[in-house]
Formats: C-alpha cells, sequence, structure tokens
C-alpha cells in the first residue's frame, strides 16, 4: 500500500507501526483527524477504552476522529477473503455494543457528529453474514 500511495502521491513521511503505540508518534493535542476504517473490528476489547483515550489524547479540539466497528459480543477467527483461501479462519474479529462504544467516546470528550449503518451482505466482504457495521464520525470537544 505504501509503495502504491507513493506511486499516486509522490513520497511522503509515513508511519508504519502498531496503532497501540499512537502516542509514541504523535504528542497531545497535535493532530487534525485519525481515521481508523476496519480497525477496531482487529482490536481486542480489553484494549478499547485505552486506544479511544490515547486517540482523544492527540487530537487537538474540535479535532476529528472517523471510526467503524461492527456490532455484536465477543471474538472469533473469521475467514480471510483476500488469501483466497476459503474456509482459512485467520483474521481475529471483535464486536462491540454501539452503547458501549458511545460512551467511551463520551467519556474522552468525543461527541458523535454522524454515523451511518450498513449490512455486510457482499460475498467479499470479511465475515459476510448479515453484521451491521456502524461508521461513526466524532469531534473532540473541550
Amino acid at each position: 500500500m505504501k509503495e502504491e500511495a507513493f506511486r499516486i502521491h509522490g513520497e511522503f513521511p509515513y508511519i508504519l507501526d502498531d496503532i497501540v503505540n499512537i502516542k509514541k508518534h504523535f504528542p497531545d493535542k497535535s493532530v487534525d483527524a485519525v481515521f481508523s476504517i476496519y480497525t477496531l473490528f482487529h482490536f481486542p476489547p480489553e484494549n478499547i477504552e485505552k486506544l479511544i483515550a490515547d486517540i482523544s489524547d492527540i487530537l487537538k479540539d474540535d479535532g476529528i476522529f472517523f471510526l467503524s466497528y461492527q456490532i455484536g459480543s465477543g471474538e472469533e477467527l473469521a475467514d480471510e477473503p483476500y488469501l483466497g483461501e476459503d474456509g482459512k479462519n485467520a483474521l481475529y474479529m471483535s464486536y462491540y455494543n454501539d452503547d458501549v462504544i458511545d460512551k467511551l467516546l463520551k467519556k474522552y470528550n468525543l461527541v458523535k457528529v454522524y454515523q451511518k449503518e450498513k449490512v455486510e451482505t457482499l460475498d467479499v466482504a470479511i465475515n459476510s453474514n448479515n453484521n451491521i457495521t456502524i461508521y461513526k464520525i466524532v469531534k473532540k470537544v473541550k
């Protein structure tokens, strides 16, 4: 992906690291926006609060956090369709209750600006078992 982005946009600074280390790379109140699309699906529930707190810390006041997650509970190893091997349960998935996520966001001064729900039904979608994916934009308030 990095090479393709460089091909399209030219070279630019980038960070290759696990999202749990985000505060290692950005000081508090230094970031205008964080986009975490199809990331929280793969994040263990016991660590989600720390991640939301860290993202809130690095966001500037009025900064935007765009996130997505799937509604449900529990964890599983799901089929990874992009490997081209049907039945290969190799993709860690975690599911969240929307109210739980909303409470965490509010706790860290992140207020919902927009939310859309989509039912994943495509055969090529990861975990296309009619799960609801939430796309949410929140803004950090003072």
